[in-house]
């Protein structure tokens, strides 16, 4: 790879890591299984050419963006059910919500239905 791609993919790399730093906080095992995950894509990019580089950083912001704006983490609550924290960058991405918010708001704490297993 050139010097381009390696500082992109860097880059790539923290973002990636603080993406999922935001997204799991507080869940250790979650957090370990993400940044194996991460890992192993870069480890078995080492070896592409540079356009075929260029693909997988593009996939890799692709992934940056999803984890930060669509990934929100249940918590099971001792009703059985799971409770999440929905900020207000999961509620509006360009005009469509993507998760609609109880009552209390973004940023408000809500339950979804299912069991906690």
């Amino acid at each position: 790879l050139g010097l381009v791609e390696v500082l992109a993919d860097l880059g790539l790399f923290r973002s990636l890591l603080r993406a999922r730093s935001a997204a799991f906080k507080g869940d250790p095992t979650a957090l370990t299984a993400a940044r194996t995950e991460i890992r192993k894509h870069f480890d078995e990019s080492k070896h592409l050419s540079p356009s075929e580089a260029s693909g997988k950083i593009k996939e890799g912001v692709e992934a940056e963006s999803f984890i930060r704006l669509h990934v929100v983490q249940a918590v099971g609550n001792e009703r059985g059910n799971y409770e999440m924290t929905v900020q207000t960058h999961h509620t509006d991405l360009e005009g469509s919500n993507t998760i609609e918010v109880p009552s209390g708001g973004a940023g408000a704490a809500g339950s979804c239905a299912g069991e906690k297993k």
